[in-house]
């Protein structure tokens, strides 16, 4: 099964894990910890597909701008998002990953002696990501970078405070604010739609809006029928390709944006609502990935 149609599915899992608590008690089924733990990595994965996928389309782009200019130079070489935004993402998941993965280990027998060595780790790792995050861009917004920066700090000192009180449940409850702000501000970054700032109106508007443009400019001086033909499937196909590429990005936003709620849950500890486009959503990012892998084949314009 496809990574991003795991993370849906996953997702739903958990919730329904959920279901299971123990009446009157603060523990949780060991298997709603552990989905929530997957969900993270396969996001995670998601994230990084997405991400790679977009850089590789608007390099290409640049590609050829920079054929149209009068001279090679390294600044008609840009593509959004760069590597280091791409390493940046990918540290910030990890550290979320190793996170969750600590919340599973809660679960055995020596748990709290275990997680007091673990959370040690987890505040060095937050506060290193913090760190990266203060050093080196990965948004398209001002103010991002330092606002994710604060969260994965005030995150590390949640764990620390927390750790004499050893429980999945008890941890998340701990962390949930800063948590559910740090995938809130990732899914900000992608953007909720082409005009609002974000990942998304970037490569709309960098991409695909000048790309575009060039095919209208084209086909207006073109007489041959032919010709217009051939420019007007080419432009066809370049929408075609366009809306999927977004929908990419869209899928990401929409996995970030579940594991919030999904940790929200956790720290409830008890069981929340099922989101009822859940199964929907995993359909659409299985489409999304084969519109994408069909049409990033296509000619490039």
């Amino acid at each position: 099964m496809n990574p991003t149609r795991q993370v849906r599915i996953i997702v739903c899992l958990f919730y329904f894990g959920l279901a299971s608590l123990i009446t009157g008690c603060k523990t949780i089924d060991s298997t709603a910890v552990s989905n929530f733990a997957a969900s993270v990595t396969d996001v995670k994965s998601q994230a990084d597909d997405a991400l790679n996928a977009t850089a590789a389309l608007t390099r290409d782009a640049s590609v050829r701008y920079a054929a149209s200019q009068p001279t090679l130079a390294e600044a008609n070489f840009v593509k959004t998002p760069t590597d280091e935004t791409i390493t940046e993402w990918d540290g910030a998941l990890t550290t979320i990953e190793t996170y969750a993965q600590n919340l599973s280990t809660l679960l055995s027998p020596d748990a709290a002696k275990d997680f007091d060595v673990a959370a040690t780790n987890l505040f060095n790792q937050f506060n290193q990501t913090a760190g990266r995050l203060n050093a080196n861009r990965m948004n398209s917004q001002a103010g991002v970078n330092a606002l994710l920066a604060t969260a994965f700090t005030q995150t590390a000192d949640a764990i620390i405070q927390a750790k004499e009180q050893a429980t999945a449940v008890k941890i998340a409850a701990a962390t949930d604010s800063q948590i559910t702000k740090i995938l809130s501000l990732l899914a900000n970054e992608i953007g909720a739609d082409r005009a609002t700032p974000g990942l998304r109106r970037t490569v709309y508007e960098a991409v695909w809006t000048p790309r575009l443009a060039n095919l209208s400019a084209s086909f207006l001086t073109t007489t041959n029928f032919a010709d217009k033909l051939a420019l007007s499937q080419q432009y066809a196909d370049m929408l075609a390709q366009r809306d999927a590429q977004d929908q990419l990005l869209t899928g990401l936003r929409q996995s970030l944006l579940a594991l919030s709620d999904a940790h929200h849950a956790l720290a409830q500890g008890k069981p929340a609502s099922i989101p009822a486009d859940l199964a929907v959503v995993a359909g659409e990012i299985q489409h999304t990935r084969e519109l994408y892998s069909q049409f990033s084949n296509t000619t490039k314009q």
